[in-house]
């Protein structure tokens, strides 16, 4: 089984080799992890530890669209060099550049074999789309001059109540967890742009993050999620969200007793593993059905 990796946001291939090392000793020789670093250089990310030098590096100089197109253009360019992977690992902002990845295969190439036949997520944090017509409506909506009071209270007024569908209410609340994670772990990446409802706002600049309650594409291999049970509000919440855009009968979830971090203990490695295990022998059944 071969098995893309993809590392954290302000983090590197070479730290979550150290992160995945019992992993990598307990899956065995029959599992081979291809890393891919970020091509982004940013600074420290809010899961690396102090005594890490650097590089801290990103997959993404931004969230928006285009921003997205790119990030997901080198995953794919990395992909056909070294590929075909079996599965796809990731961490935090790794495994959230996977899903964004599946998904976006998925709409593009509805017919097809997917890319991957199994995925394990580790604190995955929000979701952004590639696709400029993603939530294309919703977007020229808030930023019409109908909604300039919603954007004059957002993120920190009353501004739900100015928004006149519950998709909008849902896309709004959310986007404002997303930014205050941001506003508590500083800003890491070069160019992240945090005007985007500004008066001047333009649609093309604007994060299409992907939320269950909206976006209605489920991933359609089997997963493994993997969550902290102290990991703070705003990492958490992004998780749970990133959990309801799987396939529920494809889904085994997994919460460790640590925060926004892959767990170590034994137990709990060797329990993840058999997790991934199974997910990986029930993709390659269902992978087997696009032969026919």
């Amino acid at each position: 089984m071969k098995i893309l990796a993809l590392h954290g946001l302000g983090a590197s291939s070479a730290m979550l080799k150290s992160q995945l090392a019992p992993f990598i000793k307990s899956f065995g020789a029959g599992y081979q992890f291809v890393f891919f670093d970020g091509a982004i250089l940013c600074g420290r990310g809010p899961a690396v530890p102090a005594w890490e030098s650097g590089p801290f590096q990103s997959y993404a100089t931004g969230f928006s669209p285009q921003e997205m197109r790119e990030a997901l253009h080198r995953i794919e360019i990395f992909i056909k060099q070294k590929g075909p992977f079996d599965g796809v690992l990731g961490f935090s902002l790794g495994s959230a550049m996977a899903v964004s990845y599946i998904l976006d295969q998925q709409r593009k190439n509805p017919d097809t074999k997917p890319p991957f036949c199994f995925a394990l997520f580790f604190s995955p944090i929000f979701i952004a789309s590639p696709d400029d017509h993603c939530y294309e409506s919703l977007v020229d909506r808030i930023l019409d001059d109908d909604h300039s009071d919603f954007r004059t209270e957002f993120p920190d007024g009353d501004f739900a109540s100015l928004l006149d569908s519950e998709d909008e209410r849902v896309f709004a609340e959310y986007l404002k967890v997303v930014l205050s994670m941001h506003s508590s772990v500083g800003n890491i990446l070069p160019n992240t742009r945090l005007d985007f409802l500004s008066f001047e706002a333009q649609a093309g600049n604007v994060p299409r993050l992907l939320h269950p309650q909206i976006y209605k594409e489920r991933i359609r291999i089997p997963t493994v999620h993997v969550s902290g049970e102290k990991d703070v509000y705003a990492m958490a919440e992004q998780s749970r969200v990133a959990e309801g855009l799987y396939t529920p009968s494809l889904t085994q979830l997994y919460r460790h007793d640590g925060g926004h971090d892959i767990p170590f203990k034994r137990s709990e490695v060797l329990t993840i593993i058999s997790m991934a295990k199974d997910a990986a022998e029930k993709g390659k059944q269902l992978q087997s059905l696009y032969d026919f």
